[in-house]
């Protein structure tokens, strides 16, 4: 008979979920079913004696090709769960999407089956579907964790996620899934629709009070709604379960928002049960950075790296605090020690912006060339910091040089040459600057910045007005409303001689941005249609607010000098 000799091989592979497919095992545990063994066709006993010893000697993948053309040969369901089984083991999840639907052809209630076809049909985004497998496995007696659904609803469409909620809402009421009201209010807080979500998570502590992932999300969305004592049931589950550590490293999370020192005093307990985890010392150590007692603060990040970990972290923020204490060398011995992670960019660019307030320039070169040779993948971002230091300091020249050396190296590197551009035009030189504008524009032709840039140097600093014109349409086209290219349209405008036009787009702009700069350029239309009295209003609300801020200076040297003078 075919299950006596399916039932005979010891060696076959322990079942398991699809890899790469979800986090969620496939269980193991299948309801006892009544089949009817079905006789093995003598002209394929020899290819189940084939399959039967690839599987004892291992070879799983010659086994999975010969269980998949016997189970189109045998209407058996024996067959197909052996070989659907066979497939998940190897992760191969075409064979199991093809096995598990003929598996459920011939039985259509298997709770096994029904929760991989599930899965898969998650995996495809069609969530509804899914719930559909996973319910009725649950009906049939398997152990279905629905969190993956929820886990899953960030990524589906949005006609998708509305059917799937439609699905649940239409079975939770004579549901006894409590997972599935969990993953439903994970559902509605990952809308935003906070108030629902509590709704299902009251629900579902009115039916178990000691539902530990309840109990936190209960908290975080009562934080979220602002609740008066949002996190007392969470205390109160603490003091319950004083070992759970999950728990109460939540619940010291949470109060890390709302009371800083009840924070600390938990991750105090942590650590106590925890000596060793650097998480719970760098926690601590932020918590009384917080709280301004830097030398508890210290204590601890120098515990992290004397235990190795989070070394990092630990120098970035000892750092921190002595750039604070004012013992600059110290902060930058601290920065210089931290590697390529989370705080490289900002650790890198702090010492650069101490050597350049000390005004060691060389030293700054020399330190931003060693951190581009120790690390070469962020070679392009530390080009542009040092472009971006030599520029504060008016190193225009020094800059440019600079820009020269790191597109030999990155020749595709949109923001080195639109910093080289900039750093030509503070120059002078116009031709460098629209030679690598357009040359941004080749590669990256919708980008509306470097559109507009060279549309407003054009119709600032040429004659060729029409040419800008259609350069700041396009950006504008591209970025409708922002201030930066509505000014550019205005001051185009104004060029072409067009100034009621002129005066909409800066006015607009202004609305948006009291910029300087938008104010110079809208004084001087206003000054061009005979309106000098609400010209002469602007520019003095604007020098007032930024009486260094060169364009608006230069124009009122040309326009209205007697302003000036009264600053």
């Amino acid at each position: 008979m075919l299950a006596g000799l399916l039932s005979a091989c010891s060696s076959a592979p322990v079942q398991q979920p699809i890899a790469a497919a979800t986090a969620d095992p496939v269980s193991t545990i299948e309801p006892q079913i009544i089949r009817q063994e079905a006789p093995i066709p003598d002209e394929l006993v020899y290819d189940f004696l084939l399959a039967e010893f690839a599987l004892r000697q291992g070879d799983y993948r010659q086994a999975l090709r010969l269980y998949q053309d016997l189970a189109t040969q045998v209407d058996d369901v024996e067959v197909s769960a052996r070989a659907t089984r066979i497939a998940q083991f190897l992760g191969d999840e075409s064979a199991v999407s093809v096995l598990v639907k003929r598996w459920l052809a011939q039985e259509p209630n298997n709770p096994e089956a029904g929760r991989l076809a599930g899965i898969l049909a998650l995996r495809r985004g069609a969530g509804a579907k899914a719930f559909d497998y996973f319910y009725d496995a649950a009906q049939e007696g398997a152990i279905v964790d629905f969190g993956m659904l929820a886990r899953a609803y960030p990524d589906l469409s949005s006609p998708e996620r509305e059917i799937l909620k439609q699905r649940i809402d239409a079975k939770l009421d004579g549901s006894q899934e409590r997972s599935l009201t969990f993953a439903r209010a994970l559902m509605a807080a990952e809308d935003g629709d906070n108030t629902r979500a509590l709704t299902f998570v009251n629900e579902l502590l009115a039916a178990e009070p000691q539902n530990i992932q309840a109990l936190m999300l209960q908290a975080r969305l009562q934080l979220s709604l602002k609740h008066e004592s949002p996190l007392d049931g969470l205390a109160q589950a603490v003091k319950t379960n004083p070992n759970n550590e999950a728990l109460r490293q939540h619940y010291a999370q949470l109060l890390a928002g709302t009371d800083v020192s009840a924070a600390r005093t938990q991750y105090e307990i942590l650590s106590a049960d925890h000596p060793r985890k650097g998480e719970y010392l760098m926690a601590l150590a932020l918590l009384n950075k917080e709280l301004n007692d830097s030398l508890a603060a210290k204590a601890y990040l120098r515990q992290c790296l004397a235990l190795e970990q989070l070394i990092d972290e630990a120098h970035y923020y000892l750092g921190e605090i002595a750039q604070q204490e004012g013992a600059l060398q110290a902060a930058m011995d601290h920065y210089q020690h931290v590697g390529d992670g989370q705080h490289f960019l900002i650790a890198s660019r702090r010492v650069a912006a101490m050597l350049l307030q000390t005004n060691q320039l060389q030293e700054l070169h020399a330190y931003l060339e060693n951190q581009r040779t120790r690390f070469p993948r962020r070679g392009e971002q530390l080009f542009a910091l040092e472009a971006q230091v030599l520029s504060t300091a008016e190193e225009d020249e020094a800059t440019v040089e600079l820009l020269n050396k790191a597109l030999t190296v990155y020749p595709n590197s949109e923001s080195l040459r639109y910093a080289r551009a900039m750093a030509a035009q503070r120059l002078g030189n116009l031709a460098q600057l629209e030679a690598d504008l357009r040359i941004i524009l080749s590669i990256s032709p919708n980008n509306a910045t470097v559109l507009n840039a060279l549309g407003y140097t054009l119709a600032d600093q040429t004659d060729r007005y029409e040419e800008a014109f259609e350069l700041i349409s396009k950006a504008l086209e591209l970025a409708p409303g922002e201030p930066a290219i509505l000014d550019s349209m205005g001051w185009v405008l104004f060029k072409l001689g067009r100034l009621q036009e002129a005066e909409q787009q800066l006015q607009l702009a202004y609305q948006q941005m009291q910029d300087p700069e938008i104010a110079a350029h809208l004084g001087e239309v206003l000054m061009a249609m005979g309106r000098a009295e609400e010209a002469t209003k602007l520019w003095t609300a604007a020098i007032e607010a930024a009486p260094q801020h060169q364009a608006l200076i230069d124009t009122l040297k040309r326009l209205q000098p007697a302003l000036l003078v009264t600053q």
